[in-house]
């Protein structure tokens, strides 16, 4: 879930350039790999410089200590997924319809 959502909100605070891919790269490339031993906060700022944001560390803080519900309906709707008969449909006009085209492409 936490990727999920740091994955979302990455994009769209990036206007779609970065993604968690470019957190988790910059992180690998640092040495965070399990060879390391890392704390959590060290590899999201790592992360985070990658994208220029403050969304795994935010993120982080925040669901570290307490569960926190997310609400899935509301990520699905916003990225134009949905069921229908049993089958996933896509909404190309929904408002982060482009996120999840990006979510879903393949990465160089």
């Amino acid at each position: 879930m936490f990727c999920l959502v740091a994955e979302v909100q990455i994009r769209e605070r990036t206007q779609n350039r970065k993604g968690l891919q470019d957190s988790l790269r910059a992180i690998l490339n640092q040495g965070g790999n399990i060879t390391q031993e890392w704390d959590a906060e060290r590899a999201f700022v790592i992360g985070d410089g990658a994208t220029g944001t403050k969304v795994l560390q935010s993120l982080y803080k925040e669901l570290r200590d307490k569960p926190a519900p997310v609400d899935l309906d509301q990520i699905w709707q916003k990225l134009g997924v949905a069921l229908k008969n049993d089958e996933v449909v896509f909404n190309d006009q929904a408002a982060d319809a482009a996120i999840r085209t990006a979510i879903v492409s393949p990465h160089p």
